[in-house]
């Protein structure tokens, strides 16, 4: 189990657009039907962990007892929670240097949960990201869902709730986090931040404001769109190795890391595709923003193109596999780039 500390855990927050799941909880505590095992799902960048975090403050807090649900952060729960130091809260994700949540990991949780309460009221625990168990850690979590001991309250949270197995799905009541609009979005961001929202960020994040939020800072948008699209050119144009720039692209402490570099990749090859398909010879890049990227093959293989994007949609989704040889699938996934994109042959020599 990591180890818990205030660092680790983020602090109890409910976001505007959690309106809704917040009202779910509630009318559930209400009517004494809270159920013991929540699957709290969402897409990524909408706040999920600290929903979960809010949500386990306010069923250990001491005046949920005999009122509504709710966090007052006064109490001796609540002072114990902000310290990151609460007994009766178990907050379950990755060891360090893993990827995966092991089953030693999810048994040790369960088997606290069976225990009596430090504090003589609820124990709760959360797994984030839920998808990220082992087939053994999710399948060890079954007897605990079957058969939940009182007064305890699991929480799963995940943003691909599909990676987790049917089992463990139906035996959580579904508590789903709906991103806000772009315009509540772009008015989070401007408060937030102090600043003008980017429009462009939010769609390259999905409409995801924390993600949003994240890339924002320091510029590091602008710095992605300005170092991919550098980085591309030189390999389209020849003058990158791609074993090079495939150990670029997965050293972990770059800015910006390869989920958002394999994300900017997706989106520029669609639009790469969808030009082809519509004639046109606009840049493909973000607008108002400068390319550096050459001018692509006058004709291109479509079918080829998208089995490239799915190439690059897979190795996403394939990130938090402990076995993936992630420099070898970068490097595939670069050759087939450059096979689609790149000069004809007899140009490369």
């Amino acid at each position: 189990m990591a180890e818990e500390t205030v660092s680790s855990i983020p602090a109890p927050r409910i976001l505007p657009w959690h309106a809704s799941a917040i009202d779910q909880a509630r009318t559930a505590w209400s009517a004494s039907r809270f159920p013991h095992a929540i699957l709290l799902q969402g897409a990524e960048g909408l706040g999920k962990r600290q929903l979960a975090s809010w949500l386990v403050a306010a069923v250990l807090c001491e005046t949920s007892g005999a009122g509504p649900l709710q966090f007052c952060g006064k109490c001796a729960s609540c002072q114990l929670i902000a310290a990151g130091s609460h007994p009766d809260r178990y907050w379950i994700d990755p060891e360090e240097d893993k990827q995966q949540i092991s089953v030693d990991q999810i048994r040790e949780m369960t088997g606290r949960l069976t225990q009596t309460s430090y504090r003589h009221g609820y124990k709760v625990a959360i797994v984030e990201p839920a998808h990220q168990m082992t087939i053994s850690a999710a399948n060890s979590l079954l007897k605990t869902l079957e058969e939940p001991t009182p007064r305890s309250v699991l929480i799963l949270v995940t943003s691909r709730p599909s990676g987790l197995p049917a089992t463990v799905r139906s035996r959580c009541q579904k508590m789903v986090v709906h991103g806000p609009s772009s315009t509540e979005a772009i008015e989070w961001l401007r408060q937030e931040s102090g600043a003008e929202a980017d429009p462009q960020l939010l769609e390259f994040t999905g409409n995801a404001p924390l993600r949003a939020l994240e890339l924002a800072q320091e510029g590091r948008f602008d710095a992605l769109n300005e170092g991919m699209q550098k980085s591309l050119g030189q390999l389209l144009a020849g003058r990158s190795d791609v074993t090079q720039l495939a150990a670029e692209w997965d050293t972990k402490d770059a800015k910006p890391q390869l989920p958002y570099r394999l994300t900017w990749l997706d989106l520029w090859l669609t639009s790469v595709a969808r030009a082809a398909i519509g004639g046109s010879a606009d840049l493909f890049t973000f607008p108002a923003r400068s390319p550096h990227l050459p001018s692509l093959p006058a004709a291109l293989n479509i079918s080829a193109l998208y089995a490239v994007v799915d190439q690059v949609r897979a190795l996403k989704s394939q990130l938090t596999r402990t076995a993936l040889q992630r420099e070898l699938a970068i490097e595939s996934l670069l050759h087939s780039v450059l096979q689609v994109l790149g000069p004809a042959p007899a140009a490369r020599r």
